[in-house]
C-alpha cells in the first residue's frame, strides 16, 4: 500500500493507542535486537506539538536513530535522532522492517516519507487538519505523518 493512502481524517492529531502502541514497542525491541542494537530511551507519547510515538535506539554501529509510529496509521519510520527541537525529522528506512510488517504495522521508506507534500494529497482530512498544514507548510509527506503541529 501506499502510504498516500494513509492521508485520512485524523492521521495528523495526536492519536494515543495503547494496543498499538503496546506492539509497535514489542516490535521496536524485536528488531532492535535482531539487528544487534539496542533501545536507548523511553518512549515519548503523542502529545500537543507530536502527533507520534518516538523511541530512541543505537544501533551495532553506535548510530543513534528514533523509531517512530503513528498509531492513527499504524505507520512506522525511522529518523536520526536530533535536537528535539529541530521540527523537520531526517528520515531513514527502519531497521528490521519486516519484523513490524509481520506484526501487521506499516512501514515507510525513506523515499515515501520524503515525497513532496501537495493540495492534492490533503482532500481526505478534516478541515482543522488542512488549517494545521496551512499554518505549518509541511513540504513532505513524512512531515505531515509525523508532525511537530500544535
Amino acid at each position: 500500500m501506499e502510504i498516500i493512502r494513509l492521508l485520512q481524517a485524523g492521521v495528523s492529531k495526536p492519536h494515543p493507542d495503547r494496543t498499538a502502541s503496546a506492539t509497535w514497542l514489542a516490535m521496536v525491541y524485536d528488531s532492535t535486537r535482531a539487528v544487534g542494537g539496542v533501545v536507548t530511551t523511553s518512549v515519548e507519547e503523542p502529545m500537543v506539538g507530536r502527533n507520534h510515538y518516538r523511541v530512541g535506539v543505537r544501533l551495532r554501529d553506535g548510530k543513534p536513530l528514533s523509531i517512530l509510529f503513528n498509531a492513527a496509521a499504524l505507520l512506522v519510520a525511522g529518523a536520526e535522532q536530533q535536537d528535539p527541537h529541530m521540527i523537520n525529522a531526517m528520515f531513514v528506512d527502519v531497521p528490521g522492517a519486516d519484523i513490524y510488517r509481520r506484526a501487521g504495522l506499516r512501514v515507510a521508506t525513506t523515499a515515501e516519507l520524503n515525497q513532496p507534500l501537495n493540495d492534492r494529497h490533503l482532500h481526505l482530512l478534516t478541515d482543522e487538519e488542512r488549517r494545521d498544514v496551512a499554518y505549518h507548510q509541511p513540504s513532505r509527506l513524512g512531515d505531515l505523518l509525523f508532525n511537530w503541529f500544535d
